[in-house]
């Protein structure tokens, strides 16, 4: 199964929902799962922003080789499921690759805000909605 999550810069919102789920998936020890992330407006090879990465590494795992990518058709092809981080993102998605429209959903109800120029505090509440969405949302659907 191959998981995609898009936001615009692929530096921090989808970023941080990459690594959490990668992590959640090896502490449960599930195989088989390739989990990435892309932008609608990202600028290839920007590394991950340093709060996500922060905490990312909270983790215990490393984003310091995560450079942002644009979505491309190969990508949204490649990708079993497409979780956008808002609304905004999904309608992008839809629009630029129309034949992803039936494996592209939003991670939550209500959008992710972008913590981008915010502080800290602000990554952590972001993380936060992240880590719950994906349990809620995403790990019922491929475990």
């Amino acid at each position: 199964m191959n998981i995609l999550f898009v936001c615009t810069g692929n530096s921090c919102r989808s970023v941080m929902a990459e690594y959490i789920l990668k992590k959640r998936l090896f502490d449960l020890k599930v195989s088989g799962v390739d989990v990435s992330s892309a932008g609608t407006g990202a600028l290839d090879g920007q590394p991950a922003s340093a709060h996500a990465a922060a905490l990312i590494k909270e983790l215990g795992i490393s984003a310091e080789k995560h450079r942002a990518r644009m979505i491309t058709g190969k990508i949204a092809g490649q990708a079993e499921l497409i979780f956008a981080l808002s609304r905004n993102h999904l309608d992008q998605i839809i629009f630029m690759f129309p034949e992803a429209k039936f494996k592209s959903l939003t991670l939550c109800k209500e959008d992710i805000a972008d913590p981008i120029g915010a502080g800290l505090e602000a990554y952590k509440k972001v993380f936060e909605e992240i880590r719950q969405a994906i349990e809620k949302n995403v790990l019922p659907k491929v475990l």
